[in-house]
């Protein structure tokens, strides 16, 4: 599984909250599997290790914002077709 960082938003449920950056996962068809919750934060044990990290957020903007709402709606309809699937084995 492999992740990055994202700018993310919430354009119908949570307009007002705005953009974030999160982390977001994915599966290996590079599709969206999970995203944290909470808006990350850049974090080092050392200055350089923030550097770093924060440099690691910055490219987030060389993507698209990822919606979440949206997202969300992919998500579920996977598992459902998932939980589907398996009974029908």
């Amino acid at each position: 599984m492999i992740w990055n960082y994202r700018v993310t938003h919430r354009p119908t449920t949570a307009p007002l909250e705005g953009y974030m950056i999160r982390e977001v996962y994915y599966d290996d068809m590079g599709r969206v599997s999970l995203y944290s919750q909470d808006p990350i934060t850049a974090y080092g044990v050392i200055p350089d290790e923030l550097y770093e990290d924060h440099c690691n957020m910055m490219k987030a903007f060389d993507r698209e914002p990822l919606n979440l709402d949206h997202t969300d709606y992919l998500l579920e309809k996977k598992r459902k077709f998932e939980k589907k699937d398996n009974r029908t084995k």
